[in-house]
C-alpha cells in the first residue's frame, strides 16, 4: 500500500483531499498531514511517505522550501504541487526539485484521483523493480561463494577451464594485487568427542573469521578435511608476516570454537593467480608435519631431505607424486617414486631412513586419497628391505594396491552420467550426484576432468544444449518451453547459453534447421 501525507495549511482541504483517498479505489492510506512546512519537514522524517501532495502558499517556510529540505533527507518521496497559482515561476522551481506533478485547486474529483493514481502507479513500478533488484542482490551474494570455490578448484587442481571460467573470474572480481600465495587449512586432530558433522559448522566459521578480519583471498570448498585459500597479498607487509599473521589470526579464533585443532600449510609466494597451483602443491608439502607446536608451516621453512645434493629434488619429486595422484595419473606417479628411491640411492643414503622415507611418501598420498572420497588404508611395508632392489619392488606392490580402488571407477562414472542425463532438468548441484555414489564433491570433479576433459556443470550443459537442439528438430514447443523443459529458469539465460555453445541464438538456429514436411 502507498503511504500518503497531506499539506495544506487550510483545514477544508486536507478533509476534503483525505475523504476522497479513502472513498477511493486507490490502493493509498493516507498516514499523515501537516498545516505548513516546518511540521511537513518534522512529518516526513517521522512517517516516512511514499507520496506527498504539498501546497505551495503556506505561512513560514513555503511548500517548495519544504521539499527541498525533504529531498535532503530522502530523495525517494514523490511530491504532487497543490496551488491556486498555475504561473511559469513555480513550474520552474518544481521542475528543479524534481516535482512529479501538480494540481490547480479547485480541482474536480476525477482529476485529483487521475493525477494521484499516475503517481501511485509509478511508485509500486519502483518498489517492484526496486524489490527485483534487492531479491537480485541477494541471489549474487549467495552465489559469491560457489563462484569462488569453484575458481579455487579449477585454478589449484588442474580442471580444465569451463567454458564460463572467464566470466566468473569478471563476476568475482580480481583484486587490485594479483600477487599472492596459497594456504592449506587442515582440521586435525579430533580431540575428545569431535565429531565429524562438526566441520561443516567450522567451515562456516572459517569463512566468517575471515571476513571479519578483512583477509582479501578466495576461499575453496571444504574438501576432506582440509580448505584452501588464494590469499592475495596486501602490499603492506611482507610474504612471510602476512602469512604467518593469516595463520595465527585464524587458529586463535577457530581452535578455541572445535573440538578440532588447525593446521595450516603456506606455499610460497606467486607473481601471477593462474600460477597459484604450485603454491598449492607446497602448502600441501608444508601441511604433512601436523604436529609442530605453533600449528602452521611455510614451505620455506619445509626442511630438505638430510642436507645432501639429492634433498631438493626428492622434494619436487614428492610434489609431483601428490600432483600425479590427485589427477588419477598412477603409472606416472610410479615413476616419479621410482626416480626418488633412485636419488636416495645415488647419494648414498642408508636403506632404512630410505624406506621411512617412502613409507612417510605413501602415507601421506592415502591421506590424500581418503581426503578425496576414496576410501583407502595406509599402506605398510611386509618387511625391512635390504637392498635398494627390494625397497622398489615393494614399493610397486604397495602401490598396486593403492591402484586397485580406481578399478570401480567406471561403474561411478556411469552411474552419475545415467543420473545426469536423467535429471538434467532438475537444479543438479555437485554435491547432490556426489551424494548419488557416496563419494567426496571433490572426487567426483576430478574424476569428470579426467575422464571428460570437463567439469560437471559443463558436461550438464553440454547435455542440456543438445537436449535443446533435439527438441528444436522434433518437436514444435516454443522456445521458452523448451527452456524450461531442458533445465532453464531463465530464457535469456538459456539463448546466451545457447548462442555461446552453438554459435547461433535458438531462433536463428530453429531457423536453419530443415524439417520434414508435415504428412496429412
Amino acid at each position: 500500500m502507498i503511504r500518503m501525507m497531506i499539506v495544506d495549511d487550510e483545514p477544508i482541504e486536507r478533509i476534503a483531499l483525505h475523504k476522497i483517498m479513502a472513498e477511493s479505489s486507490l490502493d493509498i492510506e493516507v498516514v499523515g498531514e501537516a498545516s505548513n512546512g516546518r511540521e511537513a519537514i518534522e512529518a516526513a522524517a517521522r512517517l516516512q511517505p511514499d507520496l506527498i501532495t504539498m501546497d505551495i502558499k503556506m505561512p513560514g517556510i513555503n511548500g517548495l522550501q519544504a521539499i527541498e529540505k525533504i529531498r535532503e533527507a530522502n530523495d525517494s518521496i514523490k511530491f504532487i504541487i497543490v496551488t491556486a497559482f498555475d504561473t511559469f515561476e513555480f513550474a520552474q522551481q518544481a521542475i528543479r526539485l524534481g516535482v512529479y506533478d501538480y494540481m490547480l485547486k479547485p480541482s474536480r474529483i476525477s482529476v485529483v484521483l487521475e493525477t494521484i493514481g499516475k503517481v501511485a502507479n509509478e511508485i509500486k513500478n519502483t518498489k517492484i523493480e526496486r524489490q527485483k533488484r534487492s531479491s537480485e542482490k541477494i541471489r549474487l551474494q549467495k552465489m559469491m561463494p560457489m563462484v569462488e570455490a569453484d575458481i579455487v578448484e579449477q585454478l589449484l587442481f588442474d580442471y580444465v577451464p569451463s567454458a564460463y571460467f572467464s566470466e566468473m573470474m569478471d563476476l568475482l572480481g580480481f583484486p587490485s594485487v594479483k600477487n599472492g600465495f596459497v594456504v592449506n587449512v587442515l582440521f586435525t586432530h579430533a580431540m575428545a568427542g569431535g565429531q565429524p558433522a562438526e566441520l561443516e559448522e567450522l567451515y562456516s566459521k572459517l569463512i566468517q573469521q575471515i571476513h571479519d578480519s578483512s583477509i582479501t583471498c578466495w576461499v575453496g570448498k571444504m574438501s576432506g578435511k582440509q580448505v584452501q585459500l588464494i590469499v592475495f597479498t596486501d602490499g603492506e607487509l611482507s610474504y612471510r608476516a602476512q602469512a604467518i599473521g593469516i595463520a595465527r589470526n585464524l587458529i586463535l579464533a577457530l581452535n578455541r570454537k572445535s573440538d578440532y585443532c588447525l593446521f595450516i600449510g603456506i606455499g610460497g609466494q606467486c607473481q601471477d593467480v593462474r600460477e597459484m597451483r604450485r603454491s598449492y602443491h607446497e602448502a600441501l608439502l608444508a601441511s604433512i608435519d601436523s604436529s609442530l607446536p605453533v600449528h602452521y608451516c611455510l614451505y620455506e621453512d619445509v626442511p630438505h631431505f638430510d642436507n645432501q645434493a639429492g634433498g631438493s629434488l626428492t622434494i619436487e619429486l614428492e610434489k609431483s607424486v601428490l600432483d600425479e595422484v590427485r589427477c588419477g595419473k598412477w603409472e606416472s606417479a610410479g615413476e616419479q617414486v621410482a626416480k626418488i628411491i633412485d636419488v636416495f640411492e645415488g647419494v648414498g643414503q642408508r636403506i632404512d631412513m630410505a624406506q621411512q622415507r617412502v613409507f612417510e611418501l605413501l602415507v601421506n598420498v592415502t591421506t590424500l586419497l581418503q581426503e578425496m572420497g576414496i576410501d583407502v588404508n595406509k599402506p605398510y611395508f611386509r618387511y625391512q628391505t635390504t637392498s635398494y632392489t627390494q625397497l622398489k619392488a615393494e614399493t610397486r606392490y604397495l602401490i598396486h594396491q593403492l591402484v586397485e580402488v580406481r578399478e570401480a571407477e567406471s561403474d561411478l562414472l556411469q552411474t552419475m552420467k545415467q543420473y545426469i542425463r536423467k535429471y538434467a532438468h532438475e537444479d543438479l548441484s555437485l554435491e547432490r550426484i556426489a551424494a548419488i555414489v557416496n563419494r567426496n564433491p571433490f572426487y567426483v570433479s576430478k574424476l569428470f576432468k579426467e575422464h571428460f576433459g570437463m567439469n560437471y556443470i559443463d558436461y550438464l550443459t553440454e547435455f542440456r544444449i543438445e537436449t535443446a537442439k533435439q527438441l528444436m528438430q522434433e518437436s514444435d514447443k516454443s522456445l521458452k518451453e523448451i527452456t524450461y523443459e531442458v533445465g532453464y529458469h531463465d530464457p535469456n539465460y538459456f539463448s546466451r547459453v545457447f548462442k555461446k555453445l552453438v554459435g547461433h541464438s535458438p531462433t536463428d538456429y530453429r531457423k536453419m534447421l530443415i524439417r520434414p514436411a508435415t504428412k496429412k
